[in-house]
């Protein structure tokens, strides 16, 4: 049917049935987005991972595989109140990112009608296993983990993730740090997890499709324990650096 006055989504699930009505002429899952690449997040998705995270003013919020920048950009625009960081190990990723973010303030300037200040948001190329940011420094990861399909591969997950996920627990603040992490590869991401008991501890979980893809985004939170680099804990437990009962 085309040329139709109002668009209803019938859902229909065992006993339950939802009626949807459509609010907007167009689709919403490719705003503030006009340079794609391979696997560009839907920016309702984003929007989703950003809220499950609950932002507060002033939080630093980082992605540390941002792809095309849909979810730093989608937190620009609906947590203007915090800082967002957009990093890739890719640098066509981080150009795409950086368009989009000069191509969003372009749009919000012309909405406007005057020069804007800015948004608080910037792109930079980095290792996700190697941040070059402050330990303890940020209170929010939210990113789109590589599935292993059409980015990356299954067999590099198996040591990408436990990797990340290391460096992520680095510069999550401890005790009030959250992360939203989207991945398709769900066992690889468990076992990965379950060795990192002392500095992730799983809240809740929330079972997406992406494309006929069943996937799932992580919601974690950054325990109290302090991190401790793995060569610095080689050391302590050396015998020569034991302590004594009596000391």
């Amino acid at each position: 049917m085309t040329n139709f006055d109002v668009e209803v989504l019938l859902n229909i699930h065992d006993n339950e049935i939802i009626v949807g009505i459509a609010l907007t002429e167009e689709s919403l899952h490719r705003r503030n987005i006009t340079h794609f690449g391979p696997t560009t997040l839907r920016s309702t998705l984003a929007y989703g991972m950003l809220r499950l995270c609950a932002p507060q003013p002033t939080d630093i919020i980082v992605d540390p595989m941002c792809g095309t920048g849909a979810i730093p950009i989608e937190g620009a625009t609906e947590w203007c109140n915090c800082f967002h960081v957009a990093g890739d190990n890719n640098p066509l990723a981080v150009n795409r990112a950086a368009n989009n973010i000069s191509s969003l303030l372009t749009k919000s300037q012309i909405k406007e009608g005057k020069p804007s200040w800015g948004l608080p948001i910037d792109a930079i190329q980095w290792d996700v296993c190697n941040l070059p940011l402050r330990t303890g420094s940020v209170d929010i990861i939210v990113t789109d983990m590589p599935f292993g399909k059409r980015m990356g591969s299954k067999k590099r997950n198996w040591n990408l993730y436990p990797a990340c996920l290391w460096e992520m627990s680095r510069v999550c603040r401890p005790g009030t740090g959250r992360a939203a992490l989207l991945t398709q590869d769900k066992k690889c991401f468990t076992k990965a997890l379950s060795g990192m008991g002392h500095v992730w501890q799983k809240v809740h979980t929330v079972w997406v499709n992406i494309g006929g893809l069943h996937a799932a985004v992580y919601l974690l939170k950054r325990t109290v324990q302090a991190f401790v680099h793995p060569s610095e804990q080689d050391k302590e437990e050396l015998p020569g650096n034991a302590k004594n009962e009596d000391d």
